[in-house]
């Protein structure tokens, strides 16, 4: 049975086992077909539907990503703009939280044409506050917001959005402004 709330981070690599919890589907994406979890998908789909009688239009950017082809990215990565770029941009191979089907990368459509490069999505803050007070309403967080860098680890990813398939926790945890980490601490601790 597939662990919703499973926390994959630099601190805490994805269990091995993790994948054999997850059924995969494929999602159509803007310029290719990702698979995400199963559910995942299917709130996908009703996530987008819901925007776009907002007047906003997403599309996948990414979806599931194997250890080995995060090994290929961080390489790729490296090949491009250094070690110490890579480090802070892309997770290490086992700590993705794509490894776990769980999460996608989407872009919003601006003015007719797909937003895409990672500079120009952070020039759409309106755009993503539409989406993001939408996300909770499907079940999904925004996985690594403004401000929470030192919690996550990760610098604000405004396309990075994370199903945990409880719609009260998802709004808690938008409502309250925390991260899953926080959320988790303090649902441990209690």
């Amino acid at each position: 049975m597939t662990d919703y709330l499973t926390l994959v981070n630099q601190r805490h690599p994805i269990s091995p086992s993790f994948r054999d919890t997850i059924e995969l589907v494929e999602v159509a994406g803007v310029d290719s077909v990702y698979r995400v979890e199963k559910k995942t998908a299917e709130a996908f789909y009703a996530l987008k539907k819901g925007l776009q009688e907002k007047g906003v239009i997403i599309g996948a950017d990414s979806g599931y990503r194997s250890v080995r082809h995060q090994e290929k990215l961080m390489a790729d990565f490296i090949a491009a703009y250094g070690e110490e770029y890579a480090l802070k941009t892309v997770a290490k191979p086992g700590t993705s939280e794509h490894h776990t089907g769980l999460a996608m990368d989407i872009i919003p459509m601006v003015d007719g044409a797909w937003v895409n490069e990672n500079d120009d999505l952070l020039k759409q803050p309106e755009v993503f506050r539409i989406i993001h007070e939408a996300l909770p309403d499907y079940g999904f967080i925004l996985r690594y917001p403004k401000g929470k860098e030192a919690v996550t680890g990760y610098s604000y990813e405004p396309w990075h959005i994370r199903y945990i398939d409880d719609i009260a926790i998802a709004k808690e945890i938008f409502r309250r402004g925390i991260t899953l980490e926080e959320y988790l601490e303090r649902t441990q601790s209690d």
